[in-house]
């Protein structure tokens, strides 16, 4: 992607990683990194201001499938924003790193338990061990391919106002498919806050406070609210492969009014050679495809948000 940057001579430093974040950080979703990209990711996880630009350039590296990405991924535990570690840590999870595991039992103590937990997540992920791995989360089936979600949302005390274009209330999450696994509830819930995370303007609340009602009304912030629902899990036996598909349904609307304003809908299918354990085999399926489900849907997210304020 080659991208001609106007004459940058009065340009401050901060602006200049700005609009780096903005070019290469946004493009990253769709197309690989290439060695010159790479260099402007790692500048923008090192130097940005926007903890939304170092979280989308930590998951970018993780999805680099380049090794040499883990020094700098290791580096990025020690981040100010815990949502900037915790997606270094899952980053080094995919990467699969033997040599990011001493960085990552380091992160086990961190202050913040979802850094703890994707820290523990991304050792087993590796294949390391850890007796001090957070209790907190439950060991998953194995699964190389299979990432857990950054499950950091900036608390409300946390939410830079002067920034904010756009409040997104986020409210019921309902696994409605018929299909029994106790975890897709809130792996729905987990995987639409990660993509609101990265939303540049967007403050992305679980409920609004009597502070934050003041400030939403104080600055004539549009609210919405976001509800969404896992309406199918279909499995099905393809040959020797067993496929596990997931459809998932999200509305915007308004907050208070509850005016639908936009339908956002994905799928995606699991799929891997059947195995005798049928019943884990389909439940590890349905979570990988819901994670492909909920980014095909939030893939149009930030232009609904957009287009239903004009």
């Amino acid at each position: 992607m080659a991208v001609r940057l106007p004459s940058l001579a009065r340009t401050t430093r901060g602006v200049l990683l700005a609009a780096l974040a903005a070019i290469f950080v946004a493009a990253i979703a769709i197309a690989p990194l290439r060695a010159q990209d790479r260099t402007t990711v790692l500048r923008v996880l090192r130097e940005s201001r926007d903890f939304r630009a170092r979280v989308r350039a930590a998951m970018a590296l993780g999805a680099s499938a380049d090794p040499a990405m883990a020094g700098p991924l290791a580096g990025a535990l020690s981040d100010a924003s815990p949502a900037v570690r915790a997606a270094a840590a899952e980053a080094l999870g995919r990467l699969g790193n033997p040599d990011a595991l001493p960085s990552l039992r380091s992160a086990l103590a961190d202050r913040e338990r979802e850094v703890r937990d994707a820290a523990g997540r991304a050792i087993r992920a590796i294949g390391g061990s850890s007796s001090s791995a957070s209790s907190s989360t439950p060991p998953p089936a194995h699964d190389p391919l299979r990432m857990p979600s950054v499950e950091v949302v900036p608390r409300e005390r946390d939410v830079d106002w002067g920034s904010v274009r756009y409040v997104v209330v986020l409210g019921d999450m309902q696994n409605r498919s018929g299909f029994t696994h106790e975890r897709l509830q809130s792996m729905l819930s987990q995987e639409v806050h990660r993509h609101l995370l990265v939303l540049r303007g967007v403050a992305a609340l679980d409920g609004v406070s009597p502070d934050a009602d003041r400030e939403i009304a104080r600055r004539r912030l549009p609210r919405m609210r976001l509800e969404g629902s896992i309406t199918r899990v279909h499995r099905q036996a393809h040959g020797r492969d067993l496929q596990v598909r997931c459809e998932v349904a999200l509305m915007l609307m308004d907050e208070p009014g509850r005016s639908i304003r936009a339908a956002l809908n994905g799928a995606a299918t699991g799929m891997e050679r059947a195995s005798s354990s049928r019943a884990q085999q389909e439940a590890r399926l349905a979570e990988q495809a819901l994670q492909g489900a909920v980014r095909s849907a939030m893939s149009g997210a930030a232009r609904a948000i957009t287009a239903s304020v004009r």
